[in-house]
């Protein structure tokens, strides 16, 4: 009985660590830019499928097909700032809403005509190593999606908290106007934010694509997962997106193995319900005078 819930707890780890680099992206869009980006998960879809046709293509290994699909997707989010959302800045929350639901529906449905609806599998021989960790077996894809996400949120935490750019990042979500009074160019953190928040989807869906299919509109689910972290954690929260991850990442393996597997979905919108009751600003949103 133990050994179960140990396996079904490593296996709410994995898929949590995916959850945080989803989620850590839709906090940092929401902190700096003010932006609640419907279109997050279509990112996360396009690093899965670059990754698979990088590979296909170019022939190089996964870990090398993740890196470049990672750059080629942050370089498309700056693209999309500046196309679609840099014009709209301060124009009212619901345009700009609109916008990323309109982007998120570009995306998805350009992904069918140009990768095909079928579903497609990440080629990996890390899928096929299988490690013993006492009662609990993982391949070494999972061990590495878990690696990857601590290695990467916390490049990110170093790089705002310690950096030029970051400390301007975190001037920009406190107070734009007077972080612009500052000298702080507005449009490049806002260009640098959006580019590492689609880059953090898309390492997720490049490190998670070998762990199940993948196909053009497996961005919705992602955007779903994303949004339940971060009001888990609350808005705008890195350590709320990281807690919040973990937690829905293994409520919902327990929930599988000892409930349904049908209920699994149902369980992170229950554990809105009962956070938002008890917390409305989540685990560690901060309430509107404190921010």
């Amino acid at each position: 009985m133990i050994d179960i819930f140990l396996q079904q707890v490593s296996n709410g780890i994995v898929n949590g660590a995916g959850y945080v680099l989803i989620a850590v992206g839709l906090s940092l869009v929401f902190g700096v830019l003010r932006i609640v980006n419907f279109a997050h998960g279509e990112f996360y879809m396009l690093g899965a499928f670059i990754t698979f046709y990088v590979m296909a293509l170019l022939n190089v290994p996964y870990l090398v097909a993740v890196l470049l699909s990672t750059v080629i997707v942050a370089c498309i989010g700056i693209l999309a700032n500046q196309l679609l959302f840099r014009p709209l800045r301060g124009e009212h929350e619901f345009s700009v809403l609109m916008v990323s639901l309109a982007l998120g529906l570009i995306l998805a449905n350009g992904g069918e005509v140009v990768f095909g609806a079928d579903p497609k599998f990440v080629p990996t021989p890390y899928s096929d190593m299988i490690v013993e960790l006492g009662e609990v077996f993982l391949t070494v894809q999972r061990i590495i999606v878990v690696a990857a996400a601590i290695a990467l949120v916390g490049l990110i935490y170093l790089f705002i908290r310690f950096t030029t750019l970051g400390k301007m990042m975190q001037a920009t979500a406190q107070n734009r106007d007077g972080a612009a009074l500052s000298g702080v160019n507005i449009d490049r953190i806002y260009a640098s934010t959006f580019a590492i928040a689609c880059g953090l989807a898309a390492a997720s869906g490049a490190l998670l694509g070998p762990t199940a299919a993948i196909f053009p509109t497996i961005g919705e689910w992602a955007v779903i997962k994303g949004f339940i972290v971060v009001v888990l954690g609350g808005l705008g929260s890195m350590p709320g997106a990281v807690v919040g991850g973990l937690v829905l990442g293994v409520v919902e393996a327990l929930g599988a193995n000892y409930f349904a597997i049908a209920f699994k979905d149902a369980i992170g919108y229950a554990i809105i319900v009962v956070v938002l009751l008890w917390r409305p600003n989540g685990l560690f949103g901060a309430k509107a005078g404190e921010r």
